[in-house]
């Protein structure tokens, strides 16, 4: 009988179970939750995880969410929801891993003999590889950041590569930013995964505080991802035309201070323009963030007045 974990793949129903995956250092076991959702129909088999950052909550509500009201009666093929990849993270409310400092998503394919995250990422990448057909990874801007609504491919002339950037562009948002090998951040479970031939998309939305906007915008990304699959009814939302960026640009913070913004994050900005401030508790500037290129989109930004260190990623542009 199939299974991912103690979660049984039974056609025309629900399951839930865990992976259970390393141990905490009180020797607890971790459970990753595990939720499935297949169809009486043969069709695509769909892993869409959240938190792989342990501070991007929207993810795995959305997650949880979209499993309860979804339909097994108009589901073709399998939907696996996995709403918290990286528990350890997730209980800490960070985006790197308390057990070993890793960003988790900057250390794939993993190592099965390394650090817990190591060995978590071998683990997850091995289980996509070995059940899914496509990959959904939801993000957000965590914590500390907000991201407006947009999907994340990766380029290149292979069939996954044109598959995933069709996807990304049936998912709901008309702003695509497409990666390749000179602009990608490395270590990502979308890369590793898309080597072994599997699709990828990766969605943002939000950050801090889940609001329903963002809670809706996640659960109709994983809906319209499904619907172009054909694995539900009806068609995905599709534009005429899309903005699509291949340029990433990672603004990290220059001095500690409180963060003020200058403008929006989803704002289009020209080279020089001022994205916001770093100011000390006396209220002086004292270091002033700018943009990079022109014709540039404001991906992510930190929120307002928000406590910042020195080299804390602090804002986003893609041109």
């Amino acid at each position: 009988m199939n299974k991912i974990g103690t979660a049984q793949i039974l056609p025309g129903e629900k399951t839930e179970g865990y992976i259970q995956f390393g141990s905490d250092i009180d020797g607890s076991p971790f459970q990753i939750p595990v939720l499935i959702a297949t169809g009486k129909e043969d069709g695509p088999v769909v892993w869409v995880q959240g938190c792989i950052h342990g501070d991007e909550f929207g993810g795995a509500a959305s997650i949880i969410r979209f499993f309860q009201e979804l339909n097994v009666d108009s589901l073709k093929g399998t939907f696996i929801g996995v709403p918290v990849v990286n528990l350890p993270s997730y209980k800490d409310r960070s985006r790197i891993s308390p057990l070993d400092g890793a960003n988790l998503n900057r250390v794939f394919p993993g190592d099965p003999n390394g650090t817990y995250s190591l060995r978590l990422a071998d683990k997850i990448q091995e289980l996509i590889i070995n059940h899914a057909d496509y990959l959904f990874d939801l993000h957000s801007g965590g914590i500390a950041l907000y991201c407006p609504f947009f999907t994340i491919c990766k380029g290149g002339d292979s069939e996954a590569a044109k598959k995933s950037r069709w996807l990304s562009e049936r998912m709901g948002t008309k702003i695509v930013w497409v990666t390749d090998s000179t602009n990608s951040v490395n270590g990502t479970v979308t890369d590793y995964v898309m080597n072994a031939g599997i699709p990828t998309v990766t969605v943002e939305v939000g950050g801090g505080v889940v609001t329903e906007e963002h809670e809706e915008l996640f659960k109709t990304s994983i809906k319209n991802g499904m619907k172009a699959l054909e694995m539900l009814d009806g068609d995905p939302v599709e534009f005429d035309e899309y903005e699509v960026y291949t340029k990433g640009d990672f603004i990290f913070s220059p001095a500690g201070g409180l963060f003020v913004p200058a403008c929006e994050a989803g704002s289009k900005l020209n080279k020089g323009d001022l994205i916001g401030t770093i100011i000390n508790l006396h209220g002086e500037v004292l270091e002033e963030i700018r943009c990079k290129e022109d014709n540039s989109f404001l991906a992510a930004t930190g929120h307002r007045y928000w406590p910042t260190e020195m080299g804390r990623l602090i804002a986003e542009t893609y041109s």
